[in-house]
């Protein structure tokens, strides 16, 4: 009823309105000769509150008792004058934008909160997740404990699996599930066109001959990647541990378990070459089980943080842009210079001799460098990190014109010369103008610029 209740509010606030008008000002009829007319509240009121229809329809009643007021007092002529019509069509043009407007706002933020609703539900998701995490931790507290050393030891391993990122996951997943399955060889492999190839591995000697890369259904790998299950000597040699034991050697791997990530898919195969023959039981065969799923989990968090930190423009390593920004955002302000007439400039610096220095010089000197353009940046300028190796900053400088921008290139030396590096800095300005028919062409004149 809410939502229709302008079908009475309109008609009850325009009879008000006439109400209060034969009141007090019985010879101005309908506000006729009020600058500015008190129907402009109506239309004010009802478009605001209501949108596009109901904004139109105290437009239309405004505009109706406006030339009935005229009509009243005498004056109906005027009507036969189509400037007088302008009043009137001013009020019904008015309602209906400002409803259409209101209209507008109303569909964003129902977008919004439809944004939010799915957000909500990708964080319950989550919260099964870490549910599921935590059940998962508590079983393998409870049996596990057994086969390890100390609770200290269990503590450690599953810290391993709390990395983020996915090289750092997969070698903690191998060593922690080596560790508590108390193997003395143990083995990753990845999925790489139709084989399984070797990753990582744990106490292989270089006599051992196990493979390093094997068909997609080859051994026990293949058959645990293949088939997304748990395989072990005992699939082929019954439950006779001595004789599995026996076989090991002659085999890719005693047992094997797949990591399946998100979608269902074999992300990669966690393989056991060899253990104690007394270990070597279908207990530990169901807690490699249990530990791949709980790789699995851990994996499963690592896509959703893939996922979540693909869509970002922020560089957290640097406090700045990242190169996606630096490519989105370039792009929009020179297709705006293009077709506003609107200056752009941008900045690229090539520190000389860099590939020469270490890794962690090479890091600090990153560092060094981007904190020298946050300070000789302007408050519109924008850093960012680029794809171009010979340059790792940008300096994006919407609005500002080629002067501004060997302004800022000056500031940026100077402000690079006080951080007492010894490695010597070039600097390039590249400003839109007419010799820059796209951006490709501006970037690499401003790239070949740097390279002199």
């Amino acid at each position: 009823m809410r939502g229709r209740s302008y079908l009475y509010e309109i008609p009850v606030f325009y009879l008000l309105l006439s109400v209060v008008q034969r009141a007090l000002f019985p010879e101005n009829f309908s506000f006729h000769l009020s600058r500015p007319s008190p129907y402009w509240l109506g239309i004010l009121l009802f478009g605001l509150r209501y949108g596009l229809f109901p904004g139109l329809l105290a437009g239309a009643a405004s505009a109706g008792l406006y030339a009935l007021g005229f009509k009243l007092a005498g004056e109906g002529y005027r009507l036969d004058d189509a400037d007088f019509y302008l009043q009137p069509g001013l009020f019904i043009v008015f309602g209906a934008v400002m409803g259409g407007v209101i209209d507008r706002y109303r569909q964003a933020i129902a977008s919004l909160d439809s944004r939010i609703e799915e957000l909500t539900g990708k964080n319950r998701g989550l919260l099964e997740q870490i549910r599921a995490q935590d059940k998962a931790q508590r079983v393998i507290e409870q049996q596990v404990v057994s086969q390890m050393s100390s609770l200290v030891t269990l503590y450690h391993g599953s810290r391993n699996l709390a990395s983020l990122e996915r090289g750092a996951l997969f070698t903690g997943m191998l060593d922690f599930f080596t560790q508590a399955l108390s193997a003395e060889k143990t083995a990753l492999f990845v999925q790489e066109g139709e084989r399984w190839v070797l990753r990582e591995e744990r106490g292989w000697a270089k006599e051992d001959p196990y493979p390093r890369s094997l068909g997609y259904t080859e051994g026990i790998i293949g058959k645990a990647g293949s088939e997304k299950r748990v395989a072990s000597l005992r699939d082929w040699l019954g439950e006779d541990a001595g004789t599995a034991s026996g076989e090991a050697g002659k085999s890719d791997a005693i047992m094997a378990a797949p990591i399946l990530d998100p979608a269902g898919e074999t992300a990669a195969v966690f393989s056991v070459q060899a253990m104690p023959l007394l270990r070597f039981n279908s207990a530990s065969v169901n807690l490699q089980s249990l530990l791949a799923g709980w790789g699995a989990e851990a994996l499963a968090k690592v896509a959703q943080f893939e996922e979540l930190k693909s869509h970002s423009i922020f560089d957290e390593s640097f406090g700045v842009h990242n190169e996606r920004y630096f490519q989105t955002r370039s792009a929009q302000e020179f297709r705006r210079s293009v077709e506003t007439g609107h200056p752009f400039s941008l900045l690229l610096a090539s520190p000389l001799g860099i590939e020469g220095l270490s890794a962690a010089r090479r890091e600090r000197f990153r560092h060094a460098l981007c904190r020298g353009r946050r300070e000789a940046a302007g408050p519109r300028d924008i850093v960012t990190t680029t794809p171009f190796p010979e340059a790792p900053f940008s300096l994006l400088m919407p609005a500002s014109p080629a002067a501004e921008a060997a302004k800022r290139r000056e500031n940026l030396l100077s402000s690079y010369a006080n951080l007492g590096l010894d490695t010597p800095l070039r600097v390039a300005a590249g400003s839109f103008g007419p010799d820059t028919p796209d951006l490709g062409s501006f970037l690499a004149r401003t790239r070949q610029e740097l390279r002199g």
